[in-house]
């Protein structure tokens, strides 16, 4: 027998959450919404962002990724299974993007995301939850001062994103994160009565029905929706999710003999990333003790004179492992490392499907430096990176640049060595873009009753770390949602 209620919410991670309280806040209708992964509610792991490390592999979809066109999918791809989503897998750096993101996004076709307009859901947010500013260990001071020996200023990036060196400010109140389930929905034993949110329920078809979403196929039994049904599985699941249940490009459902509802030819297609490469110098001595994560500080630089914010910005690492040790980055010794990555990079990839069901992994392509101009600007700050390197302030901490060492000097060895360990840094976006799948209502084209509520809509890549975007996002969604 299937469940109904008014509102389906699918995906509990950065933007669902937030829709779900908000829509919550202002409507009396029953809302459901469903996650694949488990709870975070009590979990130090997921909600103590000092103990990051101790997640396992079941916080993890395990996703895979091919980081050059042609090449083999090499690099794991995190993306959240739990509420609260990547919010609960990251750490926790949190900008608010620059003017110039969202008048981008009005003149790419999505009207009502300009700047202006923008401005009230970043005031929602911060009324909502906690920012502060990273601690400062010893070794990301010394970072910060390699910079302003190399002519840059000490900026806030809480206040503002500009060229410059500082610390991140990160959603997050001491060690406790302020991810969206966190701040919007704990204690879940609280919530009102008509939001009921349930845990380990994985959507695996959308009911479509004479043109409208009506439901979802889910792992718990069928869940009906009288007004909407909201998809906020990221912008790798959801458009998994849409192809699945016959929206999308339409021969390569028919492919996978799936019956083609409507044919969406850019639904997978322009998936846009942020790509980085480091330097990496081992230090004289163990650098440990970091208060509450091993990144703590950043750069941003303006390296084309008329590029309308940073075009580069660097995640400074207190260690070399992010959220996987990576062989192609081994030392002997300790070690640290700075890896600045394309702001706005402007090569696409793709989500294709593997197979006919949610489980089948999708296949991920990042086609990264598809577009030169990349790889180029890459080039460019790693160049900047191995200056850093030298200061007074970086020679007390570091004894020596191991990646990518002193072999690679030309032009050709820079870009041969960014080929080889180019990186994530886990933002995904664009794969279901306001004016190609989606209006700027974030009604999908063509399906009554279906919104799109993550970064799959972002009309073109921010130029910071995206969870803060992925916010207002879901704020302004909860605006269209009630508004239809």
């Amino acid at each position: 027998m299937a469940t109904h209620c008014d509102y389906l919410i699918i995906g509990g991670g950065s933007s669902g959450a937030v829709v779900a309280r908000r829509l919550a806040e202002r409507t009396s209708g029953r809302i459901i919404l469903v996650e694949a992964g488990k709870s975070d509610e009590g979990d130090p792991a997921a909600v103590d962002l000092t103990r990051l490390d101790e997640q396992t592999a079941d916080y993890d979809w395990g996703f895979r990724a091919a980081p050059l066109a042609g090449s083999p999918p090499v690099l794991n791809y995190a993306r959240a299974k739990l509420l609260g989503g990547c919010a609960n897998h990251n750490d926790c750096a949190f900008i608010r993007p620059p003017d110039s993101d969202f008048d981008e996004w009005e003149r790419l076709g999505a009207t009502g995301w300009n700047a202006a307009a923008m401005a009230q859901y970043w005031q929602r947010i911060t009324e909502t939850i906690a920012i502060e500013t990273a601690p400062c260990h010893p070794a990301s001071r010394r970072f910060i001062e390699a910079g302003l020996e190399l002519g840059l200023e000490e900026v806030d990036f809480g206040r503002e994103v500009r060229p410059g060196v500082g610390l991140f400010p990160l959603n997050a109140k001491g060690r406790l994160r302020q991810s969206s389930s966190v701040a919007y929905l704990h204690p879940i034993a609280a919530l009102p009565k008509h939001l009921e949110v349930r845990t380990r329920c994985m959507a695996n078809r959308l009911i479509i029905e004479n043109g409208r979403a009506a439901g979802a196929e889910t792992s718990r039994g069928e869940i009906r929706a009288a007004r909407a049904v909201v998809l906020a599985a990221g912008s790798i699941q959801t458009p998994q999710l849409m192809m699945l249940s016959g929206l999308g490009p339409a021969a390569q459902l028919k492919d996978h003999g799936i019956a083609v509802i409507r044919d969406m030819p850019h639904l997978g297609r322009h998936l846009r990333d942020h790509v980085a490469a480091p330097v990496v110098w081992e230090t004289h001595e163990q650098v440990s003790g970091w208060e509450i994560c091993p990144f703590e500080a950043t750069m941003m630089l303006q390296l084309e004179r008329r590029a309308p914010a940073p075009d580069i910005l660097f995640h400074f690492g207190l260690r070399v492992r992010e959220k996987y040790d990576d062989a192609r980055l081994a030392t002997k010794g300790p070690a640290v490392k700075a890896s600045p990555n394309v702001t706005r990079a402007k090569s696409e990839g793709s989500v294709r499907l593997s197979g006919p069901a949610m489980t089948d992994k999708p296949e991920i392509a990042l086609n990264y430096f598809d577009d030169p101009s990349d790889l180029g600007l890459l080039a460019e700050a790693l160049k900047f990176t191995r200056r850093l390197g030298q200061t007074k302030a970086m020679q007390a901490l570091c004894r020596a640049e191991v990646h990518p060492g002193p072999s690679v000097q030309t032009d050709d060895d820079w870009r041969a060595y960014i080929r080889s360990v180019c990186e994530t840094v886990y933002h995904p976006c664009c794969t279901a873009a306001i004016g190609r799948v989606v209006t700027p209502e974030l009604k999908v084209m063509g399906v009554d009753g279906l919104f799109i509520a993550d970064a799959s809509v972002f009309a073109s890549l921010v130029t910071v770390n995206i969870n803060a975007a992925v916010m207002m996002v879901a704020e302004k969604a909860a605006d269209c949602i009630l508004g239809s």
